[in-house]
């Protein structure tokens, strides 16, 4: 401290430095572990990063996103959005796809197209089965590459051989027929010819559907899974304008085999897709063609 008048000495610019850095560990020091308590790890906020990108100017440091047309063109949902924005993925996404819990709980998928999906007022599980499907080949192709290795069987032989899919090449359906106002579409059945109204189910609703199958077929140790009739039954609507649940299932129950092949061939056929159909080639020469289906595998490409 200065005596009476003097004057008081300058601080020396380093003597400033320290005393800030002094001040600032203080403020900011980490809590300490109780005991045999494990600090908290930083919890990764989705929100925080966005907004904080949405501030960056160096191109470097930012995400980016492509917008994707879906195969329905908006038609089925009520929103009528024909298209989504959807950000390309980062080595942060890459972490959830290792993450064991959500990968056994199958919803990986979900979470990486909520991540993903930047347009307002999709919900994911909203979305036609086709609609997902446009958006995971987006979203692998501009991560891993069109390349995807699979193993295809000869229907000749039964044999399984190794082939590669150049993903590009996969386009989407065809659909020359649309819905009714209301969405819906109808079918006439051959043997009991009858006029079978149906929708088409959302992908939330069809994996409902599959994992309540599964549950039925463990609770009573069953080895075929009721799956194909619960899902079919979920499509129908009215059968001869009867609405009536009950009896539409058990209609169904009782439905000859070519009438449920009928309904589900048509359910197909204006199904908005990506055609997941392609041409694969034996060592032989011999050509044939196969589907494409889109599991977890789609986004762990081999190295």
């Amino acid at each position: 401290m200065a005596r009476e008048g003097e004057i008081p000495q300058k601080e020396s610019i380093a003597d400033v430095l320290k005393k800030y850095k002094e001040t600032q560990t203080t403020q900011t020091k980490a809590p300490t572990a109780v005991g045999n308590a494990i600090p908290n790890a930083p919890v990764f906020n989705q929100q925080e990063f966005e907004k904080a990108m949405s501030k960056e100017t160096d191109p470097d440091l930012m995400t980016s996103y492509e917008i994707v047309k879906l195969p329905s063109k908006g038609v089925f949902y009520s929103h009528k959005i024909s298209e989504v924005a959807v950000e390309y993925m980062t080595s942060k996404d890459e972490d959830l796809l290792t993450t064991p819990s959500l990968i056994d709980s199958g919803e990986l998928l979900n979470m990486l197209l909520k991540r993903k999906i930047k347009t307002p007022g999709i919900v994911v599980e909203d979305l036609l089965q086709g609609d997902r499907n446009a958006i995971m080949l987006f979203l692998r192709t501009s991560s891993y590459g069109a390349d995807y290795s699979v193993q295809v069987t000869d229907p000749r032989n039964g044999v399984t051989f190794n082939s590669k899919v150049d993903l590009l090449q996969l386009k989407y359906k065809e659909v020359n027929e649309m819905p009714d106002e209301f969405g819906h579409f109808t079918v006439e059945i051959p043997m009991r010819k009858k006029i079978v109204t149906f929708r088409l189910i959302s992908s939330g609703e069809d994996a409902l559907l599959f994992k309540k199958a599964e549950q039925i077929k463990q609770a009573y140790g069953e080895e075929i899974s009721s799956y194909p009739t619960m899902k079919l039954k979920a499509h129908i609507i009215a059968i001869n304008e009867k609405t009536d649940r009950s009896y539409i299932d058990r209609f169904v129950d009782a439905m000859p085999a070519l009438d449920a092949v009928k309904i589900r061939r048509k359910i197909m056929e204006v199904s908005p897709d990506v055609d997941m159909k392609y041409e694969f080639t034996t060592k032989d020469g011999y050509k044939f063609e196969a589907f494409l289906t889109l599991g977890l595998d789609f986004f762990f490409p081999s190295t």
